[in-house]
């Protein structure tokens, strides 16, 4: 019940005194909105301790201004409670993590944003502490007892002004490192623009007990003019990062990231070869030497995605003369590019004419201009510079093409030339399985020997078929043999049937195969198409057909029975044995038996 009812009357059954004045919260909080002072979300509601906290601040404020005028206003609720953790938020975010709600309120309240990148130029607590380090002389280190002043047993910077807590100091400081002002020293370490991982990881105590402050060191302007030199920028961009604008900073960043990926391709292909129309082009090549610059490149390269932005090229570590070392392997890449922009616009083409040549004759007079212009194109890339072979580029692919041209033309003319068109190949329809050899292809057009340079519907290859005759006169050719040949064999065929042996022979068939051959004999010409029944008699009495008499009384003789009646197995018996006497020494299958 009492929780209930704390609940129900905590904003108006309490009242608060403060210099000599006693209200009730709700009336301290009148105009001002108690969600927006405890930084709670719509969804969230407000518990007592936080009211009360939240109508002491009401209270306070008067006086806090008094004390720290200067101090940061933050959008979140922030406590002792939870002001570690929001420190922890904001040195992340300004080592390049993840950056949470709480740590954009932090450094929205220190000044330290301008848009959503972390510039502490315009934040008056780090101008505060650039004040002091600048009064120095140069080289000359801060101690922390010049940032960081006691009031009553607390600590404090600039206590009359901003009063800033050491933890908001450590976040100040981190913010100076990353623009690269300042190199912070603690016990036993420096943390300067490149090492902001290493100072987010850090104990937040040793942060806050820094030992002193250093100036960075001067800018490496000979260094730096080299670097942005390799990479190809305008030679006023090193002034540009030396007055603190990261813009080319990024641009080198996203060259580099290029650069690296362009290296780790170039290894692939050094190590795999590049071939052009059966020779690799990098043999015996400079380029080829290059695997050892190129893995010293890839790490360098590397190394520089770590500065991202002006501050940390403060630092920079490389000489000039250490950025100037991979000049040969960035014009290596260059090179490389040139001949893979070679091979891809031209290598589909030389493969093309590669498998062209294989269709023709090794004494074409096509193949052999094909073999002079490759050995040619081959030396030539052999001894050229490589960084003019784009301007040599389209002369040799106007050679490559005005071969494939030429070839297509040759192609068509012999296609034509050996296959047969639609007239002949409805004569062709005509012959028979002779004529199976003698291939006939109409579909052919120009367009099709832009893909594969030979005929891809009949397989076409002159160098393997007799293209001396056309396909026209090689069929009407075989259509007059095959008239001679038809002419020579009914002549033939005539002339055995005419024979006294074949017409005795001719007695010996059956009636309808006697019939086929007496009406041929007669007509004088092959039936058009010879029937079965015409074969097979032909056949039987051209193949030597033999006569076997069969006397009725010899063959009542050798079936009588002496010794009593037979069965109808001792019968059968008694006839075949009788058969193979008179037919034994002769083909059975030409075996005519005629009863007598």
């Amino acid at each position: 019940m009492l929780v209930q009812w704390l609940q129900k009357h905590m904003a108006d059954g309490f009242e608060v005194s403060y210099q000599g004045h006693r209200k009730s919260m709700t009336e301290w909080a009148k105009g001002k909105s108690i969600r927006d002072l405890s930084g709670l979300s719509p969804n969230e509601t407000i518990n007592f301790r936080d009211l009360v906290n939240t109508i002491a601040g009401i209270c306070l404020a008067t006086n806090f201004d008094n004390q720290a005028p200067e101090y940061p206003i933050f959008s979140v609720l922030i406590t002792g409670s939870n002001r570690e953790q929001a420190v922890q938020d904001a040195l992340r975010a300004i080592a390049g993590q993840s950056r949470t709600k709480q740590a954009t309120a932090v450094l929205d309240a220190l000044q330290l944003l301008d848009g959503d990148q972390i510039d502490p130029g315009k934040s008056k607590y780090a101008r505060f502490i650039l004040d002091i380090i600048q009064a120095k002389g140069h080289g000359q280190v801060v101690n922390r007892n010049e940032i960081i002043h006691d009031d009553h047993g607390l600590e404090y910077m600039n206590p009359g002004g901003a009063r800033l807590e050491p933890e908001w100091v450590a976040v100040v400081l981190a913010a100076l490192v990353y623009s690269g002002d300042i190199v912070v020293a603690i016990p036993g370490d420096k943390f300067d623009a490149t090492k902001l991982q290493q100072l987010a990881a850090t104990d937040l105590d040793d942060l806050i007990r820094f030992k002193h402050l250093e100036q960075p060191k001067e800018w490496n302007m000979p260094a730096l003019k080299a670097l942005f030199e390799l990479l190809g920028f305008p030679s006023g961009y090193p002034q540009m990062v030396c007055q603190g604008n990261d813009g080319p900073v990024i641009e080198m960043r996203d060259r580099v990231i290029k650069i690296v990926k362009r290296i780790v391709m170039t290894q692939q292909i050094l190590r795999d070869g590049l071939s052009f129309w059966g020779m690799d082009l990098l043999a015996g090549t400079d380029l080829a030497r290059q695997t050892d610059k190129l893995h010293e490149a890839k790490d360098f390269f590397e190394s520089l995605q770590a500065y991202s932005n002006h501050g940390k090229l403060k630092n920079f570590r490389y000489s000039a003369q250490q950025v100037s070392a991979h000049d040969n392997a960035v014009k290596a890449l260059d090179e490389l590019d040139s001949l893979r922009e070679f091979v891809l616009d031209h290598g589909a083409t030389a493969s093309w004419l590669s498998t062209a040549e294989a269709m023709l004759p090794d004494t074409h007079e096509w193949v052999i201009k094909l073999q002079t212009t490759r050995q040619e194109t081959l030396s030539a890339l052999t001894l050229a510079n490589l960084s003019s072979l784009t301007t040599q580029s389209p002369g040799i692919g106007a050679r490559l093409k005005k071969l494939k041209q030429e070839y297509i033309a040759i192609y068509i003319g012999l296609h034509t030339k050996a296959r047969l068109g639609v007239n002949d190949a409805n004569r062709k329809t005509a012959l028979q399985k002779d004529l199976a050899k003698l291939k006939s292809c109409t579909a052919l057009i120009e367009q099709h020997l832009e893909a594969t340079p030979n005929c891809p519907h009949c397989g076409f290859r002159p160098a393997n078929e007799n293209v001396t005759v056309t396909a026209s006169q090689r069929l009407k050719q075989m259509d007059d043999q095959i008239d001679a040949m038809l002419t020579a064999w009914t002549f033939t065929i005539l002339s055995n049937l005419d024979d006294p042996i074949t017409r005795v022979n001719m007695e010996l068939l059956k009636i309808d195969d006697r019939q086929a051959l007496q009406a041929f004999i007669q007509s004088r010409e092959l039936p058009t198409p010879p029937d079965n029944n015409f074969v097979h008699a032909l056949t039987e009495v051209l193949s030597g057909l033999v006569k076997v008499t069969v006397k009725a009384q010899e063959l009542q003789s050798a079936l009588q029975v002496t010794n009593g009646p037979s069965t109808p197995a001792e019968m059968k018996k008694r006839f075949e044995e009788y058969i193979d006497q008179l037919t034994r020494g002769k083909d059975p299958a030409k075996v005519r038996m005629v009863l007598e």
